[in-house]
């Protein structure tokens, strides 16, 4: 599964899985949002199974323990195609198969029961146990399948947990591997104030087992912390994965209240935009001196705000700079996980780009001013048999050629040039907004479902504009790397953006008659940038 498509699906999740909350009136919105990486990449990255034969015997298993995730959980089952997203509308409504808790499939139950599903998900706490005997009679069997289970940190309350955590290293098993969603909110609260897990990390060391912390949200940090479980051996592997309940919509983001709370009907259109609006910041390393550029990525790494490392490759031909060639990302690879987006900028890229797909990279753009139909049909066939994702680049001058409107199925991301690429130092060009919002149009009738990124000049300046043309992925090298602190760098480009996304999310509460409804459920958002988007009336008037 290419990086970018991957993340196409989990905003994918989010969307369906908020639809269905909305149109059944209950759900959980905030154990499904927090676990929406985590049940993403395991569907589109690790797990082996069959949408077409959902019994199939040489699948591995996924145990959702945490049942309140259902909505989430359906959402990921219905855009892997065990069902079709529509049906996730039917949501808790009677005569669904889709109810509040997950039945295990079962062909003498088709009609009550969801294709996918392995465990009857209601009472917490059962799900480890229930994995562990599964896991266990695979030993037995001398079968390869590997189970995965979906703990929430509320559950873990439970003292059915702990006598799991105990058997499951007793009997050695390293075909199973838990992911904790550690978002700390619980029914009724936090749960260190309901009841304190910390330090949940010693506790399951202590208990024998093999335990990863990450972040949960980072899906190359998922990845990778899946890669290492399946290393290991005579012994369970459980991942910490930390995260936000909630996470995706600002106003539910840690927030208790969107447990089990649903969110009205005529919100929705407000919450995909805002789900459609996620944007990823890419640090580019080529700004600075060229010896820094593992310095560059290690700062990047540490500060933890950029999601993307952009690679500017130049050759010295089809541009008048040398940067770096594969040689150099190869090298550069082993030091993060964070993925690489490589933007070639050289004269024949069809010659060269397996040497990019064997240095490790995650997206990979060519130019159309380089190639062909015929020429891009090989580099499409290669770069998309590796799993990686696919791009093209425009110049300033250049218009997207129709040839390319063949392969917007294929392509997961199209660079629009922000300065003539080839030279540092220039000035973001003001008339390529209004490319980027031209072609975002055409893009979008004609069923584009992959991101615009914006490369060149971009800055605290002009990042509202490409972001409010239709950019999803900026491209910023000097604005960070000239900062001391490149963190605050970030964080001052994600500040800007958010502010034309809460001015656009109100422009669409006006046109659907619900701006005050939309003031009073985001107030906390909207305070701190009350001045910028000029409602500081408004909020003082609630």
């Amino acid at each position: 599964m290419r990086y970018l498509d991957l993340k196409r699906k989990i905003q994918e999740i989010r969307i369906n899985a908020i639809e269905g909350i909305a149109e059944a009136g209950s759900g959980h919105p905030g154990a499904s949002f927090s676990a929406a990486e985590i049940m993403g990449v395991l569907y589109f990255r690790r797990l082996r199974h069959n949408p077409a034969n959902p019994i199939w015997t040489e699948r591995d298993y996924f145990i959702n323990s945490k049942g309140h995730s259902a909505p989430g959980y359906y959402a990921t089952l219905a855009v892997a195609g065990y069902f079709p997203t529509h049906e996730m509308k039917s949501l808790r409504k009677f005569g669904s198969r889709l109810q509040g808790h997950p039945v295990r499939y079962s062909k003498l139950l088709e009609h009550h029961s969801v294709p996918g599903v392995e465990y009857s998900a209601g009472s917490e706490g059962i799900g480890l146990s229930v994995s562990i005997g599964i896991a266990l009679a695979n030993v037995i069997d001398n079968k390869k399948n590997n189970v995965y289970v979906l703990l929430g940190d509320g559950e873990t309350n439970e003292g059915q947990v702990w006598e799991a955590a105990m058997t499951a290293p007793k009997y050695k098993l390293d075909n199973l591997v838990a992911v904790l969603d550690r978002n700390k909110i619980q029914q009724d609260g936090f749960t260190e104030d309901v009841m304190p897990l910390d330090p949940v990390r010693d506790k399951w060391i202590a208990f024998n087992w093999n335990v990863i912390e990450i972040n949960g949200h980072k899906v190359e940090q998922i990845m990778d912390a899946l890669s290492k479980a399946s290393e290991i051996k005579d012994k369970p592997t459980i991942i910490i994965a930390n995260t936000i309940k909630g996470q995706g919509i600002k106003h539910m983001a840690n927030n208790p209240q969107w447990h089990g709370k649903a969110p009205q009907n005529k919100q929705i259109p407000l919450l995909i935009e805002e789900l459609k609006g996620e944007y990823m910041i890419a640090p580019s390393i080529i700004a600075g001196e060229k010896e820094n550029y593992e310095d560059k990525i290690k700062r990047v790494e540490r500060g933890g705000g950029g999601d993307i490392i952009h690679l500017d490759v130049m050759d010295g031909k089809f541009v008048p700079n040398t940067t770096f060639l594969a040689d150099t990302i190869k090298k550069l690879r082993p030091i993060t996980n964070i993925p690489f987006d490589a933007h070639l900028m050289i004269e024949k890229p069809y010659d060269h780009i397996e040497e990019y797909i064997n240095a490790g990279c995650d997206i990979i753009t060519i130019h159309v001013e380089t190639c062909d139909n015929d020429k891009f049909r090989y580099i499409r066939d290669k770069v998309m048999s590796a799993g990686i994702s696919l791009g093209i680049a425009i110049n300033p001058e250049t218009e997207l050629p129709k040839w390319t409107f063949s392969y917007l199925d294929d392509i997961d991301v199209i660079i629009v040039m922000s300065v003539n690429p080839g030279f540092s130092g220039q000035k973001f060009i003001p008339e390529i907004t209004s490319k980027i919002s031209n072609l975002n149009t055409i893009l979008k009738l004609k069923g584009y479902k992959g991101y615009i990124e914006a490369d060149g000049g971009i800055d605290a300046s002009t990042v509202q504009r490409v972001y409010d043309a239709g950019a999803r992925i900026i491209v910023a090298g000097s604005a960070v790397f000239s900062n001391s602190d490149i963190n605050a760098a970030i964080i001052q480009l994600k500040h800007k953006t958010n502010v034309i996304l809460e001015r656009n999310l109100l422009k669409k509460a006006d046109e659907n008659g619900i701006r005050k409804d939309w003031i009073i459920a985001r107030k906390h958002i909207l305070i701190p940038l009350a001045i910028e988007l000029g409602i500081e009336d408004e909020i003082n008037q609630l």
